[in-house]
């Protein structure tokens, strides 16, 4: 039945940390480098630091080990999915048709199967190999790989000191707090589309395998000769997922109780069931064995009430996204804390140690107002460990 919105959930949180690790590991690196030239402040001796301290060769090895770790768990992720979503088809197929399905020795599940897990490695191999960040330049957004960026920010850093625009810390801190601002990017620079890498890694998982699944449902539907599908349903689905979630439909021809699958559910595009991002999927129905498993009456309350806070009214899919930008605001924050720490800004570091605390109180207060789960996984950042907390938790 491919897999349910928990599960998907959950599937990508191993390899989006590996990559959250990977962003803060380069954004610490660069920090530091940025902070030990910008200290020198005679051009000769700048020049000389600048040209032995170009090489990427300790990003670039760690960008490759994360990649190798992230294979790994790709391939052991996506068998273990098409597992879990075969054996709970296969209690639908048992009682219908009294039949099972294997994925070993079945050729077709098999093709499926590793033809998944090589398209996820290559999207992820692109991603690694695409990484950058953002700066805003005359108003522009212009996005540049992680070597030219380095070298451009202590170019202009040391710039600003000689000609007396800016002191030595005020130009470090300005350096990188646009590393934070930014945070580690993967770019298409021939469209120049560009995401988060976090989000771009958490898109291909979730995407790949929720896809993977989707297709051996389809397979074994047609081997079993199943006409009908019944969609999985969870709360806080985006608006227009909402009206066709935990519904039944026909899959394959006609009928004239059940709405067409594809047409309603826009299954199979971007914007539909199974598209970007999307947690939903399906499984085999059987009409007059099949029962449903989500009533009108669940559907219908499927989401908490809508609630005030600071006077505006959140529904809950409105209320999971504002969580999930302060999330994001709170991890933004924590990064420039490592990277003043990394360069010794100790006033920019204690500013940012009150504004990290004024976030998190927000994020409790609403998290708390909404009844919401508080997501501590999505706030953790690398190299954020005990020594750094204790001391922004003294401001």
């Amino acid at each position: 039945m491919a897999l349910t919105p928990k599960q998907l959930q959950n599937i990508p949180e191993n390899i989006v940390q590996l990559y959250r690790d990977l962003e803060e590991f380069i954004i610490d690196d660069i920090a530091r480098r940025i902070a030990k030239t910008g200290q020198l402040t005679e051009t000769a001796k700048w020049q000389l630091e600048r040209a032995k301290d170009l090489s990427m060769d300790d990003i670039e090895k760690e960008i490759q080990r994360v990649l190798g770790l992230a294979n790994k768990d790709i391939e052991n992720t996506f068998k273990q999915s098409a597992l879990t979503s075969i054996q709970a088809e296969n209690k639908i197929y048992e009682e219908a048709v009294k039949k099972q399905i294997k994925i070993k020795g079945n050729s077709n599940l098999e093709k499926l199967l590793e033809a998944a897990i090589k398209q996820t490695k290559g999207e992820l191999k692109n991603i690694s190999q695409s990484l950058g960040f953002a700066q805003i330049i005359n108003g522009k957004i212009v996005y540049k790989d992680i070597a030219k960026f380095y070298q451009d920010s202590v170019d202009l850093a040391l710039a600003q000191v000689n000609s007396g625009v800016l002191d030595s810390n005020s130009a470090i801190r300005q350096a990188i707090k646009k590393l934070a601002d930014s945070g580690l990017r993967t770019v298409d620079y021939e469209n120049g589309w560009s995401n988060r890498v976090d989000v771009a890694v958490r898109r291909a998982v979730v995407t790949g395998s929720n896809q993977m699944c989707h297709k051996m449902t389809e397979l074994t539907m047609k081997e079993l000769e199943c006409e009908f599908v019944e969609t999985t349903a969870h709360a806080g689905a985006r608006p227009d997922h909402q009206e066709w979630q935990g519904q039944v439909f026909c899959y394959r021809g006609k009928s004239d109780k059940y709405p067409d699958f594809v047409e309603k559910t826009r299954y199979g595009y971007g914007d539909g069931l199974g598209g970007y991002n999307c947690r939903h999927s399906f499984y085999p129905f059987f009409p007059g064995i099949s029962k449903r498993a989500y009533s009108e009456e669940h559907l219908n309350n499927i989401d908490p009430e809508p609630f005030e806070y600071d006077g505006k009214t959140y529904t809950y899919y409105e209320a999971l996204q504002h969580q999930r930008k302060l999330e994001t605001n709170i991890r933004k924050k924590k990064r420039e804390l490592i990277t003043y720490n990394a360069a010794g800004l100790k006033d920019y570091f204690n500013n940012s140690s009150i504004l990290l605390n004024r976030l998190k109180s927000e994020y409790k207060s609403f998290s708390n107002a909404g009844d919401l789960t508080v997501r501590n996984d999505l706030m953790q950042v690398y190299k954020y460990g005990q020594s750094i907390s204790q001391k922004a938790r003294r401001k």
